[in-house]
């Protein structure tokens, strides 16, 4: 990929998300860079010139592992889970109850809610 030079943090992510662009939507390595460099140009256009901190999405990779374990939870198999994710059965199970009540939060209206307007 012929990406644009630069020492700076946009110009150096340029590469890297058109990668994922092309790896993830399997389109030519032309469009990957050009909305690369468009996803940058946002990302200028919205904190250029501000201090901001990235945090390395701890908790976006923890959520993508919660939604692997209760995905591969059947109920009698927490060892199995466990094992093949590399975490505790005691974590299975925690997992497992949170991914519940998320869901359930998700599905089930507010009996104490006030009335939605239409």
């Amino acid at each position: 990929m012929s990406t644009i030079r630069g020492s700076d943090l946009l110009s150096e992510t340029i590469e890297p998300i058109a990668k994922v662009i092309q790896q993830t939507l399997g389109v030519s390595e032309e469009l990957a860079e050009a909305t690369s460099v468009e996803i940058t140009t946002l990302f200028a256009h919205l904190w250029g010139g501000q201090v901001v901190y990235i945090p390395k999405g701890v908790c976006i990779q923890a959520s993508k592992l919660h939604h692997k374990i209760y995905d591969d939870w059947t109920g009698r198999n927490h060892h199995e889970v466990a094992t093949k994710h590399g975490v505790s059965v005691q974590h299975v199970y925690a997992v497992v109850k949170r991914m519940r009540l998320a869901i359930i939060a998700r599905d089930q209206r507010d009996l104490f809610a006030p009335p939605e307007e239409e």
